[in-house]
Formats: structure tokens, sequence, C-alpha cells
């Protein structure tokens, strides 16, 4: 799924990866751990000022249920009027389960925070993906894994990426479990 090109992505230091900024560094970055993800996931949500697209298979507590990216969301749609966070999970029994801050985040401020179940048909998607504005991008290609790339500025493949999340999300419901889950 992932179209680098001629790119040759480069790896950096966890350091580093926080001081890349969102819209303005181009760099392909190689994920090698879940370290990374996490860190390059709460810098997308810290700099984003309008949208965040995730598309997970069980919103992965290890990366999106540590409060420094819950606080991240939370900035966002609280700083940005009309700022949203919208997610597609594959699987969300686990979560109903075990419980995830996300879900609780969404009840609070659902306007801004909407979580869908993917419809039956694109459950095979073996991928993962965070788009951040319509710049960065974070993408993993087997979500059991933490390894993928990202950029901070990649609108091409932010649109590529946004096209079939938004055709995922118009077949997608919101999922019953959940939805109790807000009440």
């Amino acid at each position: 799924m992932m179209n680098t090109g001629s790119e040759n992505p480069v790896t950096q230091a966890t350091a580093s990866l926080e001081s890349l900024q969102l819209g303005v560094d181009r760099d392909m970055i190689r994920l090698a751990g879940s370290e990374d993800v996490r860190t390059i996931a709460v810098e997308l949500a810290r700099q984003a000022q309008r949208i965040l697209l995730l598309y997970t298979h069980d919103m992965e507590a290890r990366i999106y249920d540590r409060q420094p990216f819950i606080e991240a969301v939370t900035g966002l749609v609280r700083r940005y009027p009309g700022a949203c966070f919208d997610v597609l999970v594959q699987d969300a029994d686990r979560v109903v389960k075990e419980g995830h801050r996300l879900v609780e985040l969404a009840r609070r401020l659902g306007s801004s925070i909407q979580i869908r179940r993917c419809a039956e048909q694109y459950r095979r998607y073996r991928g993962t993906f965070l788009l951040a504005d319509n710049a960065g991008y974070l993408y993993r290609p087997v979500s059991s894994r933490f390894e993928g790339l990202a950029s901070f500025n990649n609108a091409a493949e932010v649109e590529r990426l946004g096209k079939y999340f938004r055709e995922v999300w118009e077949h997608s419901n919101t999922e019953m479990e959940l939805r109790r889950l807000f009440i």
C-alpha cells in the first residue's frame, strides 16, 4: 500500500523525532519500534490543527491509550474550534472488554471525537495509519508490528490514505457496544 517512490527512509533518534514540524519536514522516517510509533503519534496529534484520522485494528492501547497521546488529542479539539478526531476500528471487542481512554474522551467530547467500527468488507485490511491535517502520516503495513514509515510533510500520501479512510468511514457505523460506553 505504501508508495515510497525513490525516497530513502531515514531512521532518526527519538529526540530528533520530537523536533519535526508538521507541514515542514519532508523526511521519510523509518519506524523501528513501539517507542518510535508512540513518539510520532504524539507529535502528529500535538501539532495537528484541524483533523486527525486513525485507522486501527483494536485502538492499540500500547500506543493510543497513553497519557501523552490523550493530552495531545484533548489539546487539538479544545484549542481549535471545528477540529476533529475520527477513529475507525476493525475489532472493538477488546476495547469494550478492557476499556480505553479514547472511548472516555469521545464520551466527553463527542462532537469532536467519533469512533466507528469498520464495515465487514473492510476488516481484512492489515495496516494501520494516523493522518494529521493534510500533511503528516504514520503508516504501518502490519498492525501487529511496530515497523513502518512516517512523514510530517507528504500531502500526496496523506491524500491517498485519507481517500481510503473516507471510503471506509462512509460504509461504517458506530458500534453498539461503543455507543453504550459513551452513555
